[in-house]
């Protein structure tokens, strides 16, 4: 028969497995500066490319590539982003901060 303290010993180590499984296991919060980058370079790739489909693909490909990001990771952030809806005003912040920040290093060196 258990004694008392065995059985909660037991419980508790139960407690402590699952609390480090759910830990290990949880959905992750996808990293939201890696997404803004992206987000802005396919905004601008969108813009400038929008006549010539097959450019726009390929740019699209070399975004991706560049910061190790894939449509996949993109349709998950975004999923992620619906069910947690508070985070938006967060994430919109820093894409009109970043986009402030390249407007204006556009104007003090414009590209040529």
């Amino acid at each position: 028969m258990f004694s008392r303290y065995k059985v909660i010993l037991i419980l508790l180590t139960l407690v402590i497995v699952a609390f480090v499984l759910f830990l290990l296991f949880r959905p992750k919060s996808p990293d939201e500066g890696k997404f803004v980058e992206v987000y802005i370079q396919l905004s601008v790739a969108r813009t400038k490319l929008q006549d010539d489909p097959a450019k726009l693909e390929a740019e699209r490909k070399r975004i991706f590539s560049k910061y190790e990001f894939s449509q996949k990771d993109l349709n998950r952030f975004i999923k992620f982003y619906q069910k947690h809806p508070e985070k938006w005003v967060n994430l919109w912040e820093k894409i009109t901060q970043r986009l402030s920040e390249l407007i204006e290093k556009e104007k003090t060196h414009p590209s040529r």
